[in-house]
């Protein structure tokens, strides 16, 4: 589990909204602990017992509403869930198709995806164009915020890229990407290529 620490009470409010998490805390006598679960992170912030504005309103406005049970959602057409997904029955499944190239005499490129709206990411696939022998290989990472904080490495990580093998990821979560996440694929080789090496992505995702 990758523990994501918030930066304020407002920002966890705000993120928890986007990514239509579940939020819960655990309180001891001087604070309250929150943490909403993703998939394999857990975003949190502690807000004190002292008097101020931010445990005002939580115990006002949302300590009544939190600690729901996390429900374990699924539907026709989506995948089996095996942990809580916050991703709503209603959700539709659509496509969105990308193309990223490592030019001739460069060892790395980088493709950022992101949505704009709050998605439910079920996986894709990833297809070289031509001839493939190996010497590339891809990563995919998931990073937030204009600061490029990676919050979850190695989606993809050490794949290398070869002829007429398409390399397939899978979220068995259909993972919340939140407008202020970003979904990298990197190709990347030790040595500068002698001509342009392309590869083609497709996003399958809901919502």
């Amino acid at each position: 589990m990758k523990n994501v620490n918030v930066s304020s009470w407002a920002a966890w409010k705000s993120l928890v909204l986007a990514k239509g998490m579940l939020p819960q805390y655990i309180e001891s006598s001087d604070r309250y602990d929150l943490f909403a679960i993703e998939a394999n992170i857990s975003w949190e912030f502690n807000i004190l017992k002292d008097g101020g504005a931010d445990v005002t309103e939580f115990e006002v406005s949302y300590k009544s509403t939190y600690n729901k049970p996390l429900e374990v959602k699924a539907g026709p057409g989506r995948p089996t869930r095996v942990a809580a997904s916050p991703q709503p029955i209603n959700t539709v499944q659509r496509w969105k198709g990308y193309k990223l190239t490592l030019p001739t005499g460069q060892t790395s490129a980088y493709l950022d995806i992101s949505f704009g709206v709050l998605i439910y990411l079920k996986g894709g696939i990833i297809v070289p164009d031509g001839e493939a022998d190996g010497s590339c290989r891809l990563s995919l990472d998931v990073l937030y915020g204009a600061n490029d904080m990676v919050i979850l490495p190695g989606i993809l990580d050490g794949c290398y890229i070869m002829s007429d093998q398409p390399v397939n990821f899978v979220s068995p979560e259909a993972m919340a990407v939140a407008p202020e996440l970003k979904i990298r694929l990197t190709i990347s080789t030790e040595s500068p290529l002698e001509e342009d090496r392309t590869v083609f992505i497709t996003a399958e995702y809901f919502k």
